[in-house]
């Protein structure tokens, strides 16, 4: 999706949410390793993490979220902003529309691009597809498909409440997977998460298919050798307007 589209989408969002009640919030995590979509962004080194988020009653939000990375050049941050939409259809099922927007500052090369992105919530299941036509800033399409599955199987347990067992299968393809990088992949997770004190913690396993000769391990950019992934956050709420 080109600005223009991206302009477009907001001013018509936030139209609709100017007379709305808004709650402002943030979230701060940290992660050993930041992976996006089965593929390191931090060269298999922890990363830190927060957003802001404004989230307006009649299902509109706007936020941005950034972490530092390294992609083995200069450049060691990237911020996000998104805008999108929510609302439920009907008691199990929910339609979640956005419009993302990757900034990579300082990176010697210019990767920013922006992604559109429907998912759908059922019962405990997401289904997602985010699109960009403009991929890593080079002119190539790339979607993402996924989807995921949360249930939560122990309410309480001590100190821990809300225990959940998270699975996740995504697939990635397009011109930029087929002519600039490893191709097609998938990528797939199980995990367990759970909230112990208001922080919410997770670990997970993640693989991918990606073919031997192009897995990368180490503490190398773009790391994407199978990995246990541990997370921890915390969201504060900043109040309404």
């Amino acid at each position: 999706m080109k600005t223009g589209i991206k302009l477009l989408m907001g001013a018509a969002l936030l139209t609709g949410a100017a007379t709305q009640a808004a709650e402002v919030s943030t979230t701060i995590s940290a992660t050993d390793d930041y992976r996006f979509r089965g593929i390191s962004q931090s060269a298999g080194d922890a990363a830190l993490q927060g957003s802001l988020d404004v989230a307006f009653d009649n299902g509109v939000y706007v936020g941005a979220w950034a972490s530092n990375i390294d992609f083995g050049g200069d450049g060691d941050t990237e911020v996000d902003y998104y805008i999108g939409y929510y609302t439920d259809i009907t008691d199990d099922l929910g339609i979640d529309v956005s419009y993302s927007y990757y900034t990579y500052p300082g990176l010697d090369y210019d990767s920013d691009y922006g992604e559109i992105a429907t998912t759908l919530f059922y019962k405990d299941f997401s289904i997602q597809m985010a699109y960009s036509d403009d991929f890593a800033n080079t002119d190539e399409s790339a979607t993402y498909v996924a989807i995921d599955y949360q249930k939560v199987v122990i309410e309480e347990l001590g100190f821990a409440q809300n225990i959940a067992i998270e699975l996740h299968a995504g697939h990635s393809s397009g011109d930029y997977w087929d002519e600039y990088d490893i191709g097609s992949y998938s990528d797939y997770s199980v995990g367990v998460a759970t909230d112990i004190k208001g922080f919410n913690f997770k670990v997970a396993y993640m693989v991918n298919d990606i073919d031997d000769e192009d897995e990368i391990g180490s503490n190398s950019a773009f790391r994407n050798d199978n990995a246990i992934n541990f997370s921890v956050s915390k969201t504060f709420s900043l109040g309404t307007f």
